[in-house]
């Protein structure tokens, strides 16, 4: 009998103890729930916090003198942008070197999307084939392409060449003595005519200005004997009688300049050149400030005032996105330099 309450006892204590252990555990916790439209893996990315961009002043930068169509396109556009984003769009000309100057003055700055350079063919994909300016178009990241323009050989309305034929057969006849002014040595003004001057088995002097509008005022001027550069710096004064256009180097006639023939038509196919502005960046600027600044610039360009204000400087244009841009600088960047090597003129 003593043994059976003995047993019993031990039973109840036994059962005591088992009480006071889940009486003093921690409650289980459950596992949150995920989150909407997650699938609940511990290696889903969290959303990217939103940009707020731009809150203050953004610097354009222009790489050549005022006046020239690098500096007309910007400005109509720095004023729309303006609008839009709230922030004013400050255009600051730092000419020099063919662009080459204030290219690299942007490279040097900050990747925060408050420094865009107003970038040209020639600054990213001529220059730094040709001189050692401490950076190459990978330097940068693409924004917007804004306009793409053909050249024009332009002579003063005082000059004999009625032709192109004339000014081959007086530059063959005469070797190294007519004088065309560029835009800047390493653009690709002075490329496309150093590359009809080979093909055409001519000699000239190159005479390069710091940006369109001295190259301009030269012709003007009548201290040089022609100039090779865009068709905006080059139509008001052939409408005024002031330039005759010996040929320009789109694939087709412009339909502004009808009677103006194409190197193609003259017999040289390959004298096919343009200078188009784009806006880039420093290569590391966050990507989420390039799509803002892209979007912006895209609905600027789509705006009836930056129109008008395109057709009344001549400007044509033509919108890339950042993507479709980038592709087009690689791709020049890649033509131009065999181009440079094949003339002679790349020492990078």
């Amino acid at each position: 009998m003593k043994s059976k309450r003995r047993i019993a006892l031990l039973l109840v204590l036994v059962l005591i103890m088992v009480m006071a252990a889940c009486d003093n555990s921690e409650p289980a916790t459950p596992d949150p729930p995920a989150p909407s439209g997650s699938n609940g893996s511990s290696n889903e990315p969290a959303p990217a916090p939103a940009v707020d961009f731009p809150t203050k002043a953004i610097t354009w930068v222009v790489p050549y003198a005022a006046g020239g169509s690098s500096d007309m396109s910007a400005r109509p556009l720095a004023d729309k942008l303006h609008d839009l984003m709230g922030q004013p769009v400050v255009v600051r000309n730092t000419a020099g070197a063919g662009g080459t100057i204030g290219a690299a003055e942007v490279v040097r700055s900050r990747a925060d999307g408050y420094t865009v350079l107003n970038a040209s063919i020639g600054p990213l994909t001529i220059g730094p084939y040709t001189s050692d300016v401490g950076y190459d178009y990978t330097a940068f990241a693409p924004v917007s392409q804004l306009t793409d323009i053909p050249l024009a050989l332009a002579v003063h309305k005082n000059s004999p060449f009625q032709t192109l034929q004339d000014f081959i057969d007086y530059a063959k006849d005469n070797p190294g003595s007519l004088q065309i002014g560029n835009p800047g040595a390493g653009n690709v003004q002075h490329v496309a005519m150093s590359y009809f001057e080979s093909v055409a088995d001519i000699s000239i002097t190159h005479v390069p200005y710091e940006g369109a509008n001295p190259a301009v005022a030269a012709l003007l001027g009548e201290h040089i004997d022609g100039i090779m550069t865009g068709t905006t710096e080059l139509t008001p004064h052939y409408n005024d009688g002031t330039f005759r256009l010996l040929a320009m180097t789109g694939e087709e006639r412009l339909d502004s300049l009808p009677d103006v023939k194409t190197f193609g038509e003259e017999g040289y196919a390959d004298v096919v050149f343009g200078v188009w502005y784009g806006a880039v960046v420093p290569k590391d600027t966050p990507i989420e400030v390039i799509q803002i600044l892209d979007q912006n610039i895209k609905e600027a360009l789509e705006s009836e005032s930056v129109i008008q204000a395109m057709d009344r400087l001549n400007l044509i244009i033509a919108y890339r996105s950042y993507e479709e841009f980038g592709e087009r600088i690689a791709r020049d960047a890649e033509t131009n330099k065999a181009i440079l090597e094949s003339l002679g003129l790349a020492v990078n």
